[in-house]
């Protein structure tokens, strides 16, 4: 592949502004936030369950609000969504400083609901896509590497805070950060270029029509498969903090356990990424949805001797899979009606996704252990590997036959 030194300076620079505006929505909301558990039900008496129900409330919300948010994406661009998304995130997390009850709590993880649908995953896919084409799947894995970096980098910044404030000052401190990576978006981020030959760096791509994908088996498969990996994976980083906790390990190994898998997450995301260009990405993508399940039977056993060999072996499945799931969405269905498509993919994720936080706390809370919350995942994993051998390529013909 003939890339010259211009192109990949801008492939690493967009790739890079992706990773910043990543590590802040994802860490602010989620990892980091993880770190304040302790002291939140310590201060209100709630239980795992009552806790975690705000991370299914949040992502329930995005689910229902993702399609609509695509299509403004897909209308008004990504430049002004994130710039929508990251004035509302500091507003939330100052907010936070404030709250006395369980409810105040909740309404403020709606507008996480709201910030992330606007500057999160899906709008920073589509930023990236739009103004790479040469070494897209790397480009797409280097940004998506923010979301593990955010593991890594936010829950050592609220510990760090917390360690010189009480939880709401440490809050208050944190709604800053939305808006130095909102300075860096718009000193940085241009308009998508058009080359002087008249082609654009979407060229390569077969454009799909929101009407015509729901058509399409590989829109449902996509979907279903997004709903049960998402659940997985966050039925398991969601309560990877109080699963270490209750293993008899230290908040500090706790939070190194995250970090670790953060580590392995973003090493992932990285290599699959980069092996996208260069072996078929489809085969790519069921080798990791395996690699996550026996991890994630590994975890099932509830086991302090095969626990940390189970984190790292789930956490690379994880990585390699985020990447080209999200990959594979452009690469099937293109940019042109991403916002729409993805979102309502997206829909099926968060859903998944704040069910898995949620559920799986319950479970634990009913059953007295996580054992239970994580064999549930290894069954739905089960199936999404069984749907993945069916997601392939849509062929030009076969949407000139469906129009």
């Amino acid at each position: 592949m003939n890339v010259k030194w211009n192109d990949l300076k801008g492939i690493l620079g967009i790739s890079l502004l992706g990773v910043v505006i990543l590590i802040c929505t994802q860490g602010l909301t989620f990892t980091g936030l993880q770190v304040f558990d302790d002291e939140l039900i310590n201060a209100f008496d709630w239980s795992k369950s009552e806790l975690k129900f705000r991370d299914f409330l949040n992502l329930g919300i995005a689910a229902l609000i993702m399609p609509f948010m695509g299509a403004v994406i897909d209308k008004y661009g990504v430049k002004k969504a994130i710039t929508f998304g990251l004035l509302l995130m500091s507003t939330c997390i100052y907010l936070y400083s404030l709250i006395s009850s369980s409810t105040h709590m909740y309404g403020i993880h709606v507008g996480f609901a709201l910030a992330l649908a606007t500057a999160g995953t899906l709008p920073v896919i589509i930023m990236v896509s739009q103004r790479v084409s040469k070494m897209r799947g790397t480009a797409i894995g280097i940004a998506l590497a923010g979301t593990s970096m955010a593991g890594l980098v936010m829950p050592r910044i609220a510990k760090w805070l917390l360690e010189s404030n009480d939880w709401r000052g440490a809050f208050q401190y944190e709604a800053l950060i939305p808006l130095f990576v909102l300075l860096l978006v718009w000193i940085f981020l241009r308009d998508a270029k058009v080359e002087e030959n008249g082609k654009s760096a979407t060229d390569d791509l077969v454009e799909v029509t929101f009407k015509d994908a729901l058509k399409m088996k590989e829109f449902w498969f996509l979907s279903i498969i997004g709903f049960f990996t998402y659940y997985g994976v966050m039925g398991v980083f969601g309560n990877l903090f109080l699963f270490i906790r209750e293993m008899g390990y230290d908040a500090a190994t706790a939070v190194n356990a995250l970090g670790f898998m953060s580590i392995l997450m973003l090493f992932s995301k990285l290599l699959s990424g980069v092996l996208t260009d260069f072996i078929n990405k489809y085969t790519l993508f069921r080798i990791q949805v395996a690699i996550m399940l026996v991890g994630t039977l590994m975890l099932s056993m509830n086991s302090k001797d095969i626990v940390w060999y189970a984190i790292p072996i789930f956490a690379i499945g994880w990585g390699g899979l985020y990447t080209l799931i999200n990959y594979i969405i452009i690469t099937v269905f293109g940019v042109n009606a991403a916002g729409k498509i993805g979102g309502t993919i997206s829909t099926f994720e968060s859903l998944g996704a704040g069910l898995g936080i949620w559920l799986s706390g319950l479970i634990s809370d009913r059953t007295g252990s996580y054992a239970a919350s994580f064999t549930a995942v290894v069954v739905f994993l089960a199936i999404s590997l069984a749907l993945s051998i069916f997601i392939k390529p849509i062929a030009k013909e076969k949407l000139e036959y469906a129009d």
